[in-house]
């Protein structure tokens, strides 16, 4: 759940019941970019990112959001005439990341480069020739194989066989850089994670990591809903009341507003990273790798929540799906077992916490 210093100080305006709730990142299926079909020459311009990414992720795809129907002068409205339903086109399957309304998000969405000779502008895809740049091991080669060129990186953090490489980047391009990434997962097999300032993990990340032997094979033997549940025990009775924050449906990280880092690891599941770096920022609550491993896979699974953010002290999660209004009471007293300082930190009930994680799909932990 995002931090209050975090977020704006002016409060964003409700959002309509009428539409669903708005994403940032959504990682949905889709087919390769020479399979899939162009759209129509006409089609409206949409305020979203949208990106190619291969087959069979196993996630859903989002469509695009539908055009607002065009007032004329004379006060009629132009709507589309309805197509039969046989004659329907099918939508291309492409990585279609929801966006919130533009008042509602802080991320601005980077500016394209221009199409030479063209006059518009469009995405070029970031290809580079160039392999001098390349280390051995790194996932550069992997990332220009499927259409990402990114800058020379360096290994941050080795634990045995499994390595993390990371690279610096502007706060503006923070989110866009884990998106690339993110979509061509399947393909390049490696994983994205912002990881916020490089000084957090000098010395082989010793500030952040502790010193846990197979954290992801402790993993498997965790049952989440009993961890959770004696961690609910300890935490005790949480502030009960009517919610009084106001509603809000934005999707703002806290990490990508900073100058940092993005992370790559060689993984299937991002929820995996902080077993694979056993990962200390709760400590204090007794959480190690094995224990958020088991968490986020459990809310990967039912959810969709992907991991976006680990740094010093901070998780933050990108959750497509988040739970319904009859299971957001349930879900936000999770939460709650699972990081008791967001009810120390801003958000005065769990009625609040729940009210709150029904309407946004950024989730942000902070353990103080």
């Amino acid at each position: 759940m995002p931090d209050p210093a975090a977020q704006p100080s002016a409060n964003p305006e409700p959002e309509p019941a009428s539409e669903p709730g708005p994403t940032s990142g959504a990682l949905d299926d889709a087919a390769p970019e020479t399979d899939r079909e162009a759209p129509p020459a006409d089609a409206p311009e949409e305020d979203s990112i949208a990106l190619a990414t291969p087959a069979a992720t196993g996630l859903r795809l989002v469509p695009a959001l539908e055009p607002e129907p065009e007032d004329q002068p004379d006060g009629t409205v132009l709507t589309a005439e309805p197509e039969p339903d046989g004659d329907r086109p099918v939508p291309p399957e492409i990585f279609v990341p929801e966006r919130p309304r533009r008042e509602l998000l802080s991320l601005d969405k980077p500016e394209p480069p221009r199409q030479p000779g063209t006059g518009r502008d469009e995405m070029m895809p970031r290809i580079d020739a160039d392999e001098a740049m390349d280390i051995a091991g790194s996932p550069r080669a992997d990332l220009r194989a499927a259409g990402l060129a990114v800058p020379k990186m360096h290994q941050l953090v080795r634990r045995g066989d499994t390595a993390m490489w990371a690279f610096g980047v502007r706060a503006s391009e923070a989110l866009r850089w884990w998106l690339d990434i993110r979509q061509a997962a399947e393909a390049t097999g490696w994983m994205p994670v912002l990881l916020g300032a490089p000084e957090e993990w000098r010395d082989n990340g010793e500030a952040i990591i502790h010193e846990g032997d197979d954290e992801l094979a402790r993993a498997d033997e965790i049952d989440p809903a009993e961890l959770l549940h004696d961690k609910a025990a300890e935490a005790g009775e949480p502030a009960r009341g009517v919610p009084i924050l106001p509603r809000r449906g934005d999707t703002d990280f806290a990490t990508p507003q900073r100058e940092g880092m993005v992370g790559l690891v060689e993984t299937d599941a991002g929820w995996k990273i902080p077993a694979m770096f056993p990962w200390k920022g709760s400590t204090n609550w007794e959480l190690y790798g094995a224990e958020h491993a088991a968490v986020l896979r459990s809310w990967n699974r039912r959810f969709e929540a992907e991991l976006v953010a680990m740094t010093y002290d901070v998780v933050e999660l990108y959750v497509p799906h988040p739970p319904s209004a009859e299971e957001a009471i349930g879900v936000a007293g999770e939460a709650y077992a699972y990081c008791p300082d967001l009810l120390d930190s801003g958000v005065p009930t769990l009625e609040d916490l729940a009210e709150h994680m029904i309407r946004s799909r950024a989730w942000y932990f902070r353990w103080s």
